[in-house]
């Protein structure tokens, strides 16, 4: 199995080096303005001429809803483009300056971003996934779990949907009553629980629901919602295990196309320490969004 493993990672190796190595990336450009804020974003398009629609993807930074920048997941954008891929890796508001759920709704006016510019990028609209790593695995997982109704949209970008076709989570925060319930567990999770329970509970919009609950993705989990694919660690310090797991199981529960995978004896960010599982997972997303119907087409050599 394990020898498998890596021939598939080396023929697809070989596979993306057959196709144009270049990129053209677009750096710094304002993609949205909520109330003031200056959002902006790097695009990461394939070199040379497209002979169809290419997928579009939301790629949103991790750092604890607090920190991070639109280069923290610079590997994974550069081979998703070269792979076919529109990508846009995104800023967001972040608390304590700015409330939750503002990190949502700028990632949803990043994906209605794309497409309103599809045309643009020979963008393929219907076709637009989201990524995320730790605390961008939780906003990505909320962009595939939650509908209009729940009340995460926000007004920016308007004039097209904010739905992804499907999300790739990388060691996400996707069940935060693991917070709650487990405060007097390891460190790194009691002090990301105290300070996420502060923040959760401030919103005015946030009806009596437990802000815990209210903020999670495995929440909104429902029957019809977009394949999901998560990667995480058997020993993360900071995003328990069994937060992937329980959304494994809502997922599985819900009938929602979805995969887990766990690294064994791997920390939070461990795929920066680890290349060539790094590679692992990238092939491991890119057959699981093909499996899943989202079709790309390589740049031509």
């Amino acid at each position: 199995m394990r020898m498998t493993r890596l021939l598939l990672v080396a023929s697809v190796a070989l596979m993306l080096g057959a196709c144009a190595r270049g990129l053209h990336v677009e750096r710094g450009s304002v993609f949205a303005e909520p109330e003031g804020a200056t959002l902006r974003m790097n695009l990461y398009q394939p070199e040379g001429d497209a002979t169809g629609l290419r997928p579009g993807m939301v790629l949103i930074h991790g750092g604890g809803w607090v920190a991070g920048r639109r280069t923290q997941q610079a590997w994974y954008a550069r081979e998703f483009a070269r792979a076919g891929y529109v990508v846009l890796a995104c800023d967001y508001r972040m608390m304590p300056h700015h409330a939750f759920p503002a990190c949502v709704e700028d990632a949803k006016a990043a994906v209605r971003w794309l497409r309103l510019h599809a045309d643009e990028y020979q963008i393929d609209p219907e076709h637009i996934v989201a990524f995320g790593a730790s605390a961008g695995g939780h906003i990505a997982g909320m962009l595939a779990a939650t509908r209009p109704d729940d009340g995460f949209e926000g007004d920016t970008n308007p004039g097209a949907s904010s739905a992804v076709e499907a999300a790739v989570i990388l060691y996400g925060a996707v069940d935060l009553t693991s917070y709650r319930d487990g405060a007097a567990g390891k460190a790194g999770i009691r002090f990301v629980g105290e300070f996420a329970g502060r923040e959760f509970k401030k919103n005015p919009k946030r009806d009596q629901t437990d802000a815990y609950e209210w903020a999670s993705p495995v929440t909104y989990v429902h029957p019809g919602m977009p394949p999901v694919h998560l990667s995480h660690g058997t020993r993360d310090a900071l995003v328990a295990t069994e937060q992937s797991k329980h959304f494994y199981q809502r997922l599985q529960e819900a009938g929602v196309p979805s995969e887990l995978t766990l690294y064994e004896n791997r920390n939070h960010g461990f795929d920066f320490m680890f290349p060539d599982e790094r590679r692992e997972i990238f092939v491991d997303m890119l057959d699981f969004l093909d499996e899943h119907g989202i079709p790309r087409t390589p740049p031509r050599p």
